[in-house]
């Protein structure tokens, strides 16, 4: 029953998203929220994707669900929080939708899918590469080099997420 009510649930999320106003860019601090809360599970998501593309002893398949699991450990995320930042970054009120731990699943399973649909084969090599240097970084720090990351390339090549310039000197919105 449960596995049905999350596909269902998402489905009505992303439904609502399409019928909202969704924002330009999603500000500074609920895009680093929203990193934290996919890291791990991006990871997993990359590992499972690219596991087939890779040789056996790349580092993905063989270190990925460590790194994952390191990351959840080391920068757990409130669940309150990842939903006032998934309200900001879908431009939906989420107030009567579900629980906290039930949007938090939900975008989770959102960037399992992701990956999955939008992270060619081709790529994994790069990808696992990257990942392996990357691994040694705190989840914090990681959290930031994609928050960095998203910055620099800027809005016109990150397709909804894009991060809101600071209202003023160095003050986050």
């Amino acid at each position: 029953m449960k596995r049905i009510a999350l596909p269902v649930a998402m489905t009505a999320l992303i439904a609502g998203q399409v019928q909202a106003e969704r924002p330009a860019c999603i500000p500074h601090h609920d895009m680093r929220t929203l990193i934290r809360l996919a890291l791990p599970d991006a990871v997993e998501a990359l590992a499972t994707r690219c596991r087939s593309a890779l040789p056996r002893d790349a580092f993905l398949p063989n270190e990925g669900v460590g790194l994952a699991n390191r990351y959840r450990a080391e920068a757990p995320v409130d669940p309150a929080a990842a939903r006032q930042a998934i309200q900001e970054a879908t431009g939906q009120n989420l107030a009567g939708f579900a629980s906290d731990d039930t949007i938090t699943g939900l975008a989770k399973q959102f960037v399992g899918q992701q990956i999955e649909d939008h992270v060619p084969l081709k790529d994994c090599e790069n990808i696992d590469s990257m990942v392996e240097l990357a691994g040694n970084l705190r989840a914090d720090g990681m959290t930031e080099a994609v928050l960095l990351a998203l910055e620099l390339a800027g809005p016109g090549r990150v397709k909804g997420l894009a991060v809101c310039p600071p209202k003023g000197e160095g003050a986050e919105p």
